[in-house]
């Protein structure tokens, strides 16, 4: 299993890519931290991966 996540660019929150893939969009939960993340924020590449693999990312 590869770990994708992706890094708030304004506060340095990290967010799983399967939480940016349910979501699609979503506040940063970074506290007081107003930046929106989205799942295409995430490479090509890890998005891809992501989605081709998705199975492995359920609890």
């Amino acid at each position: 299993m590869r770990i994708i996540t992706l890094e708030c660019p304004d506060c340095g929150t990290v967010v799983a890519a399967n939480e940016l893939e349910d979501n699609r969009i979503m506040k940063c939960p970074g506290t007081g931290c107003e930046s929106v993340l989205r799942f295409d924020d995430l490479s090509e590449d890890d998005r891809s991966f992501y989605l081709d693999n998705k199975e492995q990312y359920r609890l």
